[in-house]
């Protein structure tokens, strides 16, 4: 839960400025290009820092977080 907190952290950080659907659209793109870079880093050397279960918790957030408003 710990790096699912970090992520989200980075992320924010990253569309500040934006309005609310704004930030969620430019978090679920920067999330996508996250997953991407894990991917490679996984196919490449074999292992990663970030585990798929985390970036699936982040994607969930932003899910419910996008169905609320």
């Amino acid at each position: 839960m710990q790096n699912v907190k970090k992520i989200i952290k980075v992320l924010a950080r990253k569309t500040w400025g934006l309005n609310r659907k704004q930030k969620i659209e430019e978090m679920k793109r920067g999330l996508t290009i996250l997953n991407l870079m894990i991917c490679r880093r996984k196919r490449d050397s074999g292992f990663s820092s970030i585990s798929y279960e985390e970036l699936d918790a982040v994607d969930l957030i932003l899910k419910r977080a996008e169905a609320t408003r």
